[in-house]
């Protein structure tokens, strides 16, 4: 019986996205598991989403509001959210039929679980940019974590946040309502990494769920909310340092350490990012950022000094080393045509290094067995 099945909250954060939603929603209307409602908050759209709308009055709940920010968006839709458990979907991203009906599974076989996130692959304008979601650095988790014969392993994820997101976006993961009520809602002060935050509060409470198959599909766009490509590495970095620092005390003593080195890194990156755009003043402020973790990065000392010299001096620089690394490969090019040059031998350690080079490994997984709503 339907009442008998948990009631999942669907809450979809939209702002100006006519182009997308419709298609959005009808991946939520083809979900195998219906015990659904689905809640559409407005982020004080400005072109035709809420037109777009209209002829889906009927089946989702509509709220509208001045534009907030995403975090505020999914906190409003939280507030009006009925369901025990609650899913995220972003406005321009699709969800497999069967995404849903697994993620209520786990959720049912494993009930301390509070959070349970799903693999998924990256589409772009002109096709799949990336087939998989899911971080290398997850593997050795996965591998620990007796994955079933459904794709579904459980456990303890708080180190592996600890180095990083490892959760790529909002649109693959359900949540328990009630967890959500112990560890609170977004934190609207947070810019881009509002979700990273809320993940890592949830494993640092709870155990967290894995669903080791592609259930949602991430639309990557150039004007989507985290920018273009060029700042969202800066944008990203800069956000997860906040959200890192901000609960660096609460990591086990054991990894702490090895969480300061990754912040030092992550520093030295944005020190990097801004020392490109002749943004000496805040490189210099990353750079100094690094040294408070890692007071043994060489790296981060030249940088500093260098951020002193001036653009003229550090343009000069720049044209010599292009001129040097010209003459190298013109060089190297000179070299590699001369008849005079011998053909290199390939031994087969380097045949073989070669030929991993070229191989290309995709895993699939079948599943065995069957759940509620899922189609064998």
């Amino acid at each position: 019986m339907k009442s008998s099945l948990p009631l999942v909250s669907v809450i979809i954060p939209a702002y100006n996205c006519e182009s997308y939603i419709t298609e959005t929603l009808q991946s939520v209307y083809s979900q195998t598991y219906d015990h659904l409602e689905i809640i559409v908050v407005d982020d004080g759209s400005t072109d035709g989403t809420r037109a777009a709308l209209q002829p889906e009055m009927g089946r989702i709940r509509y709220y509208h509001q001045h534009n907030m920010g995403t975090a505020a968006a999914r906190n409003t839709g939280i507030r009006k959210a009925r369901g025990e458990l609650i899913a995220f979907l972003d406005n321009d991203d699709i969800w497999m039929h069967e995404k849903i009906a697994f993620q209520v599974h786990a959720s049912q076989i494993y009930p301390d679980v509070g959070l349970v996130f799903t693999d998924g692959c990256i589409v772009g304008e002109h096709g799949t940019i990336k087939k998989s979601m899911k971080p290398v650095r997850l593997e050795n988790w996965i591998e620990k974590s007796n994955k079933d014969s459904m794709g579904i392993c459980k456990g303890l994820l708080t180190d592996e946040f600890f180095l990083g997101n490892i959760i790529s976006t909002a649109t693959c993961v359900l949540i328990r309502k009630k967890c959500l009520d112990a560890v609170g809602l977004f934190d609207e002060k947070i810019h881009i990494t509002d979700d990273f935050d809320l993940w890592l509060r949830f494993a640092l409470n709870f155990p967290v769920a894995f669903i080791d198959r592609q259930l949602c599909i991430w639309r990557y766009r150039r004007d989507s909310a985290s920018g273009p490509q060029d700042g969202r590495h800066l944008l990203y970095g800069k956000a997860s340092i906040g959200v890192l620092e901000k609960h660096l005390q609460k990591a086990d003593s054991s990894i702490r350490e090895k969480i300061r080195l990754n912040l030092a890194e992550m520093y030295r990156k944005c020190g990097l990012i801004y020392f490109r755009r002749d943004d000496f003043h805040n490189s210099r402020q990353m750079f100094y950022g690094s040294l408070q973790y890692n007071k043994h990065l060489l790296y981060s000392y030249l940088y500093i000094l260098a951020t002193h010299l001036g653009p003229n001096t550090i343009d000069a620089v720049r044209r010599l080393r292009k001129k040097l690394a010209a003459e190298s490969q013109s060089a190297r090019t000179s070299t590699r045509t001369s008849p005079l040059r011998a053909a290199p031998v390939m031994t087969s350690s380097s045949k073989l290094c070669e030929d991993d080079l070229k191989l290309g490994i995709e895993g699939r997984f079948t599943a065995k067995g069957s759940v509620k709503g899922v189609r064998e």
